[in-house]
Parts: structure tokens; sequence; C-alpha cells
């Protein structure tokens, strides 16, 4: 919120410190501070330039973020937040997303507690814009340990998603697939198989407590469309007689890694789990992304709704890269 009254309602800087709104200059600035957190904490996958780049390109403007400087001692953050305010799809309910790090060397200045306080004035002010009698903060602790843990803990959050990075070197070639009998897999064949990967991947998901149903359209254009390079070979359906039972839908290259596979969707429908389609899908995935000369394999999953897949994943040889856990705290409107 960039209005003059949204800026007199946020709380002013600490004693001793300045605020600003950051810019590209700041890219490496930032990304440096989050390096150091990260070591700090002995995090496995720290938060890259590319990383920070591809969620800056997500802000509407850098009015959503803030960058908190001493003012006695030479330009750097030693503090950084981004906020974000939308409506959550699945309740209706208006969230206020809150990120922030704080330099490991300035963690005894009240920096934290300060950039919650802003959180919420983000949050009160977002609800009161939008007529709302409150609003969802909500925040997410990357690779954090028991100590930040409970620092949220003490201050209203509550855990309710962990979600989980996980990767595969594939400089060795990985198991072949086993399939069951009377089951094979083929690739996605452009306009033809569009509704019946729609269908099948609504029906592997549909008991997931986080699926968002999309009609065809809207599922065509969040999976497929918006990468004209994707690779439709990278698209498995799995089979039995003329049915489709299984679906695994991948593209070569992340976000930050050109030279990982992505996983994007990996899923099977109730009536034929638990007979190996999974597994055998996963590693025909695998040998496809070695195939076109990949050197790893990189996914995203949610722990708490989808536990027997992370045990599927760990299975097929993948480790925990990073992980995420997903706090939050309801916020009342005060009254005026």
């Amino acid at each position: 919120m960039a209005d003059d009254h949204a800026r007199a309602t946020l709380r002013p800087a600490p004693p001793g410190f300045r605020l600003r709104r950051p810019g590209w200059d700041d890219l490496d600035r930032v990304a440096a501070l989050h390096a150091a957190t990260s070591r700090a904490r002995g995090a496995s996958a720290p938060v890259r330039p590319d990383d920070l780049r591809f969620r800056w390109l997500g802000l509407d403007s850098f009015d959503e973020a803030l960058l908190i400087e001493h003012e006695g001692t030479e330009p750097g953050p030693v503090a950084y937040a981004a906020f974000e305010a939308f409506v959550d799809p699945w309740t209706g309910e208006l969230d206020l997303h809150a990120e922030g790090t704080v330099h490991p060397e300035w963690r005894s200045h009240g920096l934290a507690g300060f950039l919650l306080a802003r959180a919420e004035d983000r949050a009160r002010l977002a609800a009161r814009d939008a007529g709302r009698p409150g609003a969802l903060l909500r925040t997410s602790l990357e690779d954090g340990d028991d100590r930040a843990r409970a620092w949220f803990a003490s201050h209203g959050f509550t855990p309710v998603r962990h979600l989980l990075e996980l990767h595969l070197d594939l400089h060795a070639p990985p198991p072949a697939a086993v399939w069951r009998s009377g089951v094979r897999c083929r690739p996605f064949r452009p306009g033809e198989d569009e509704q019946v990967l729609w269908e099948t991947h609504q029906a592997a998901f549909a008991d997931v407590p986080t699926h968002l149903p999309l009609d065809l359209e809207d599922f065509l254009d969040d999976r497929l469309r918006r990468y004209p390079e994707l690779d439709p070979g990278l698209v498995l359906l799995a089979e039995h007689d003329d049915e489709v039972v299984g679906l695994a839908i991948c593209r070569a290259g992340t976000e930050v890694a050109p030279e990982d596979g992505w996983v994007r969707d990996l899923g099977v429908v109730p009536g034929w789990r638990r007979h190996g389609i999974g597994m055998a899908l996963l590693r025909t995935a695998f040998a496809a992304f070695r195939a076109r000369g990949l050197t790893g394999v990189a996914l995203e999953v949610d722990d708490v709704t989808l536990d027997g897949a992370v045990a599927l994943y760990r299975r097929a040889g993948m480790r925990t890269v990073r992980r995420t856990d997903v706090l939050e705290r309801w916020l009342e409107l005060e009254a005026p």
C-alpha cells in the first residue's frame, strides 16, 4: 500500500535504524543477507540470487518489500521483509503473507519483533481497505530450527503445513521402472489427450485437502500452455487397457536450475493405488530426464497432506534439501 494514509499508519523505524524500499540494485545484498542467515542455521539449500529474483518478479511493486539499515554503519541491509495481501482461493479469507530475515549479528536488537509488528500493521490496513473483520497473517519459516519455531509459537502462530523440497542426483542411471502386468506408460499426445489428462488429474488429487479444482481450460493454462517449450515426452500417462490410471506432469528445467528435471504432478487414481504405478511413473520420468542430459530431479511436496508421497519419493532415492514451515495467526481488525 503506497498511499500517504497507509504509510502514515505503519509504524516508523526503531531508533538508530532507517527503512527504505529495495530496488534491483539491492538483489545481491539481500541475497547475501539470506545467505548469512542460512549459514547461521546450517541450512543445506540457501536462498540464491536467482531464487530471490524470482520472488521479486512476483511482487506487484517494491512497495511490498522493506529493508532495514543501521544508521551508524556502512550501507547494507541488516534485515529484510516482504508482504503480500491476497484472498485465499480455498477459504475466501483475506491473507497477508509476510516473509522476513534478520542478519545473525543483529538478532539482539528487536528487529524480528519490529518486522512482525509491521506485518500486523499491513494486515490490518489490508483488512480495513477490503472491508473485512480481520486478516490471516501467514509466514513461511525456511529450514527453521526449534528456537525459531518456539519464537513464532510464543507470538501466537500455529504451524499448518510443512513443505519439503526434494532432490535426486542423476549422474548415475536410476533403477529401471517395473510395471504391473497389463499397465503401460506412454507420452502425452498434444491435441488428443488434454481432456483425459485433466480428468485423470482431478480424480487423482480429489482427496487431497489442499487440491484446488480447476476447469479444463484453467488446468491446461496452468500445467501446459504457460510453458511453450514443454516437452510432451515428459508428460506421462499410465494406462490399463483403455483407462488412464496415473500421470506424471514434468518438465525440463526449473526457474532456478535449468539442469534439473521438475516433477510438477505425480498422481494415481484411487482404485489403482498401491500397485507400484507411482514408483514406475517416477522412475520412467527419471530415465527421461537423464536421456535429455539433465543431471538432477527436483520437486516439492506437502508432508502433512501428502505423507504417503513423501515416503514414495524417499524410497526412490530423493532427499530433502529444504523444509518450509507455513505458520498462521488470525488478526482482528481493531475498532477505530
